[in-house]
């Protein structure tokens, strides 16, 4: 899984600028999405973020820092962003089915991490499936196995 991220990753460490740029924009992406989740709700919860980061350690190989940094970065510009359909085509455009799968299991990570679920969070992630392609099957078996780090 994340085959095309892991990839990028892997750019991250070659001298090409154009690569480098690249990396940023689709993980960025998915920051933006997982930040989304965390805040849908009107509140920006520490465990939320907290799991964010953990995700970005962990899933994507950021050092504490850089995981801190990104979070931060992505927080002070979603006052600016208006809109996040062009972070969804990025993600169209650079995942495949299976690491959009993945995507959702992540964002219900952050749902899940304060313990609960909102109707504005229900909605998002119903919007999620329909935006990423994914089916409410799929989307299902991903909250079940994002909530069970959580029991």
């Amino acid at each position: 899984m994340f085959s095309n991220l892991k990839a990028a990753i892997q750019k991250v460490t070659s001298k090409d600028k154009k690569e480098d740029e690249y990396q940023g924009e689709d993980i960025q992406a998915v920051i933006v999405l997982l930040l989304e989740a965390c805040q849908i709700d009107g509140e920006t919860e520490k465990v939320e973020i907290g799991y964010i980061k953990n995700l970005l350690i962990k899933k994507f190989n950021f050092t504490q820092i850089e995981a801190e940094e990104n979070i931060k970065k992505t927080l002070e510009n979603s006052d600016e962003r208006v809109e996040i359909f062009s972070q969804i085509k990025i993600i169209l455009n650079e995942m495949n089915h299976n690491e959009r799968i993945e995507v959702i299991e992540m964002m219900w990570g952050v749902i899940l991490s304060d313990g609960v679920v909102d109707d504005f969070e229900a909605n998002l992630m119903r919007r999620m499936n329909g935006l990423l392609y994914i089916s409410g099957i799929e989307s299902a078996e991903a909250k079940e196995r994002a909530s069970k780090q959580f029991k």
